[in-house]
């Protein structure tokens, strides 16, 4: 018991002597380290990232707090932190986490405050851009059974941009009269008609496709007085022109409407009836000398568009001009050349074009005015349907497999190089 009452004793003793000490060194205080008895860090200040945000109206955002210490440390304080919106009608904000979420239009201060500081960011809050309408292009074509047509669905938006929708949803009002593929390629399957309809975000937009046994003759097309095309003099009646080489791939099939001609061949192209394959002789030799002419021609037109960057063709419309780019000329997914007029597209640098691209024209513009002028070698990617005449002064052109050219040409003082192509010039 003696012992008991001694061991007591003994832990009050040191108990009395550790507080009298903690309190001699300043551990009794507030704010001060109880071991060390330093000050505490306290809160220097709150920042809130990300600093600006933009969401639409309905989105949210999440924000983040974090605390920086007067020793230097920080700390991710964000649902440690109380959370306001300078105009809640704005936009909300969830006050134990930071979550923002846009409700009108505007422009909004979020604050976090933490340790007697706070921080903000701006958020803007904006009306999201919806798809207003589709038209479908062209609008009322004719076929003949078995012949296909290329529909292409444009779109109109709330903030007035128009441009090629890349994916609708394709159907045909009459399959049995027309089917339509997924990327809007129609094939004629009777004699009738069919509406064919693109779909997207909610929208449609409708052509009526005519399929014929006969095909009437199409009105002629009035082009503007003050059009002046490219004279392509002597190489005129050619689909393709190679001055050096031709190279087509054996075991395929490639087709040509028009005269084809270079002094090498590996193989001859297949051509319908009535044109000519020439590998010499007066008349090779004028189409490419009138090449020349033409494309020395087309570089004197002035520019209606002039950029010393290059472009990407593809999802623009654009109407009638001469378009020169100092840097290549791209194109992914589908190009609309829209009303009746000369195109001219010069470029310093390349021409090429993605699988599956598509030139097309609308509104009556025409393939025979629409002239391509690259200072660099020209490639068409595969499965693409490409317009208008390739005219290349010095560098070679590869037509990728399974494109075709209905109305366009080929024309080079180099190489061409054919894969399965159909060309109609």
């Amino acid at each position: 018991m003696n012992v008991l009452k001694s061991t007591t004793a003994l832990c009050c003793a040191a108990g009395l002597l550790l507080t009298a000490l903690l309190t001699a060194c300043g551990g009794g205080d507030q704010g001060r380290d109880p071991i060390l008895g330093v000050p505490a860090a306290t809160v220097a200040s709150v920042a809130v990232t990300p600093a600006t945000a933009s969401v639409v109206i309905g989105a949210s955002q999440q924000f983040n707090a974090t605390a920086t210490y007067s020793d230097g440390s920080t700390q991710v304080v964000t649902t440690a932190s109380a959370w306001t919106s300078a105009t809640p009608a704005t936009a909300s904000v969830v006050a134990a986490t930071g979550l923002a979420t846009g409700v009108a239009a505007g422009s909004v201060q979020i604050s976090a405050a933490f340790g007697g500081k706070s921080g903000s960011a701006n958020l803007s809050v904006t009306v999201p851009v919806t798809l207003s309408s589709i038209a479908v292009t062209p609008a009322a074509p004719a076929i003949l059974v078995a012949g296909s047509q290329q529909f292409v669905a444009t779109g109109t938006y709330s903030d007035g941009t128009v441009a090629v929708i890349a994916a609708p949803t394709w159907s045909s009002g009459t399959p049995a009269v027309a089917s339509i593929s997924a990327s809007g390629m129609a094939t004629g399957m009777l004699v009738g008609t069919s509406f064919i309809t693109a779909t997207n975000a909610g929208k449609t937009g409708n052509a009526l496709l005519t399929v014929a046994a006969v095909l009437p003759l199409p009105p002629p097309v009035v082009l503007p007085p003050l059009v002046n095309t490219i004279n392509l003099g002597g190489a005129a009646s050619f689909a393709v022109l190679a001055g050096t080489s031709i190279t087509n791939n054996s075991g395929g099939l490639t087709l040509v409407t028009g005269d084809v001609g270079s002094p090498s061949q590996t193989v001859d192209p297949v051509q319908t009836a009535g044109w000519a394959n020439y590998k010499s002789g007066a008349i090779l030799a004028l189409a490419l000398a009138d090449l020349q002419v033409a494309i020395t021609d087309a570089n004197g037109r002035a520019c209606t568009v002039s950029s010393a960057a290059g472009i990407d063709l593809g999802g623009k419309i654009l109407p009638p001009g001469v378009y020169c780019y100092a840097g290549a000329i791209t194109m992914t997914g589908t190009f609309i050349m829209d009303g009746p007029g000369l195109y001219i597209f010069r470029t310093a640098s390349t021409l090429n074009t993605s699988a599956n691209a598509i030139v097309a024209v609308a509104n009556g513009a025409s393939a025979s005015e629409v002239f391509w002028i690259p200072t660099g070698p020209t490639t068409l990617g595969a499965n693409g349907a490409f317009l208008g005449a390739i005219l290349g002064q010095s560098a070679a052109i590869t037509v990728g497999d399974n494109t075709t050219l209905l109305k366009g040409r080929v024309l080079t003082a180099a190489a061409v190089t054919l894969k399965n192509n159909v060309i109609v010039k």
